[in-house]
């Protein structure tokens, strides 16, 4: 990043993102053909979850319990990632507790979710074209939630392996109050928020405005 801006080889750039959740996954000559097309179509950005679990099928890189990287997944992943690379496209890689709905919960506790962090940012350091989304909707009050104080410290123990690591955490359920944007700013000191905003009809074209909101209000 620099200054409000995303960059791609020092130019600024909009990212446009499609949901590859499972992308660990896929084999490979379905990573690629995928990848392919989805250039094609325009998208130089992906959001593939680091612990997938669902319908009988566990593709985590991090195993849910312990933290600890998967090898063969963890390579899958690592191999995701060059892809994309190759094709100048960004990876969001998330983390996320779960909520039990499509597969067990996971990263339960701090100590398993610390370990996570540190073996994804250790294990791919040497990739720049991905960032780090500590929890997916960390603010839902289910096994979902990670408190501010919590991602502060699992984001500290990003940046002391790879200072140079961009870290967010995603929130749902709406656009972010002034109180909240202060505590992702001030308190856990992401790079850049990352708001669910809400779905329903004319919420894409309030998009621009609210987002100008943020930037005012910060």
């Amino acid at each position: 990043m620099k200054g409000k801006s995303f960059e791609m080889d020092g130019k600024p750039v909009f990212l446009l993102g499609c949901s590859y959740y499972g992308g660990i996954g896929a084999g490979e000559e379905v990573l690629k053909n995928d990848l392919e097309e989805l250039r094609k179509c325009g998208f130089n950005w992906i959001r593939v979850w680091a612990t997938w679990e669902a319908y009988g099928k566990n593709v985590s890189a991090v195993d849910g319990k312990s933290g600890k990287a998967r090898a063969e997944q963890f390579a899958r992943l690592k191999k995701l990632i060059e892809e994309c690379d190759r094709r100048g496209m960004v990876v969001n890689l998330t983390l996320s507790r779960g909520n039990g709905t499509t597969g067990p919960a996971r990263l339960a506790t701090m100590e398993a979710h610390r370990t996570a962090v540190e073996e994804l940012v250790k294990g791919l350091k040497e990739k720049r074209n991905w960032y780090l989304d500590l929890a997916n909707e960390r603010n839902i009050r289910d096994a979902r939630f990670v408190s501010f104080e919590e991602l502060a410290k699992l984001r500290e123990s990003a940046k002391k392996i790879d200072a140079k690591r961009l870290i967010t955490a995603s929130h749902a359920g709406g656009d972010l109050s002034k109180a909240d944007l202060e505590k992702y700013l001030k308190v856990v000191e992401v790079d850049f928020v990352s708001v669910h905003r809400p779905r329903e009809e004319g919420s894409a074209a309030q998009t621009e405005g609210k987002a100008k909101e943020i930037i005012y209000i910060k």
